[in-house]
């Protein structure tokens, strides 16, 4: 029996560890013109474009009273997406885009309900997490690929994309944790922010997936 959802994470981040010796060599040579292009293009993905995936860790953040709990969660759909952009780009992995767009949509409106209803299933909130961060990684991977630097190097397309995406994140957290963290302790943050803002993270989430349906 599985003891914690975290074991479940061990495969892909032997993936992630093995994917050098498995590429070209040609796959490898980096660029830091088209590195320095896609961070750009990975922040401007985040901040101010991507409405959806700022929905994604509004609702991290609002299922989180703690940094320490905010920053492990974060971490986990960090290393799903980013594991998941690096599959899709450098092995040539092909899904759908709009069924990419709807699963994207429904990733934050299960999120947000799972906040408001929490259950037995918060033990593997992580793995849920890890789950909804891949899905997000292909939707990422879907604008990328759209890049027209993309096959002169695919490598720092890949790792700038994914240092924008993460300084756009890390910007998104910073201020909500300025704004919001004074008020993580009080007694009635939970009914007069959080609740709140999951419900409209969810209600978000679903006129997504119908929208893009």
């Amino acid at each position: 029996m599985i003891k914690s959802p975290y074991t479940l994470l061990a495969p892909p981040l032997l993936l992630l560890v093995a994917m050098p010796e498995i590429l070209p060599q040609e796959t490898l040579v980096f660029d830091p013109h088209i590195f320095g292009q896609q961070a750009r293009s990975g922040f401007q993905h985040i901040l101010p474009e991507g409405l959806d995936h700022m929905a994604f860790i509004l609702g991290l953040f609002f299922l989180s009273r703690t940094l320490t709990t905010l920053l492990l969660q974060t971490t986990l759909f960090t290393l799903a997406h980013s594991l998941m952009l690096g599959v899709v780009i450098l092995v040539g992995l092909e899904v759908p885009s709009r069924w990419v767009e709807i699963s994207v949509g429904l990733s934050i409106a299960l999120l947000g309900l799972e906040g408001l209803y929490p259950t037995k299933l918060e033990r593997w909130r992580p793995l849920m997490i890890f789950l909804f961060g891949g899905i997000h990684g292909l939707a990422f991977a879907h604008s990328l690929v759209q890049a027209e630097n993309i096959r002169q190097s695919p490598l720092s397309a890949l790792f700038g994309f994914n240092l924008g995406v993460e300084l756009g994140q890390l910007a998104l957290i910073a201020i909500l944790v300025v704004i919001f963290s004074p008020w993580w302790q009080k007694t009635w943050y939970r009914h007069r922010i959080s609740l709140p803002a999951l419900s409209l993270i969810s209600l978000s989430g679903l006129h997504w997936a119908w929208e893009r349906w």
